[in-house]
């Protein structure tokens, strides 16, 4: 008789937990996994012909201090630019390089010399990069943690003001 109780107990318990087991289940299966994206600010512009004086030696600089391997890329008017794969749209960089940007949080950045042009490429491992021209920083001796700080200023102020001056998407 103690045999049959303890058997039946021990099935009770089982049984109960093995319900509250399956109900947790449901409850948490029912929930949605809910994932948000943040939708990227609209283009405030794309610099026309007419307005582009300002930007051209940007322009210049920093076509010559891309890797010639790179044929499509996105220029904003602080010198930030971000590459995309051969064969992509203007229209689907242009949308894409607001939203890298836009989640860019003052990442680390490598600073390197550009080969062709006085200046240098500050690099994020996100790939956004900025160019730093001699005449941001004119004539005084500055360190690579320097200008990895005007670096990260000049990306913060594309992310604000978001004007691209310039889509380069040449064939190769």
């Amino acid at each position: 008789m103690k045999k049959v109780l303890f058997i039946a107990t021990l099935a009770a318990i089982v049984s109960s937990c093995v319900s509250k087991q399956s109900s947790s289940n449901r409850e948490s299966s029912s929930e949605p996994n809910v994932i948000i994206e943040s939708q990227p600010e609209p283009l405030k512009e794309v610099v026309s012909e007419e307005k582009l004086e300002p930007y051209k030696k940007l322009i210049f600089n920093t076509k010559l201090s891309v890797s010639p391997s790179q044929t499509h890329w996105v220029l904003f008017s602080n010198g930030t630019f971000i590459s995309f794969p051969s064969g992509t749209s203007v229209k689907d960089m242009e949308k894409s390089a607001l939203g890298i940007l836009q989640r860019f949080n003052n990442d680390k950045l490598r600073v390197s010399k550009s080969p062709l042009v006085k200046g240098w490429i500050a690099r994020t491992s996100k790939g956004i990069n900025n160019f730093i021209s001699q005449k941001q920083i004119g004539d005084r001796i500055i360190s690579p943690t320097e200008l990895a700080v005007l670096g990260n200023s000049n990306i913060n102020k594309d992310k604000t003001e978001l004007l691209i001056v310039h889509v380069n998407n040449k064939k190769r």
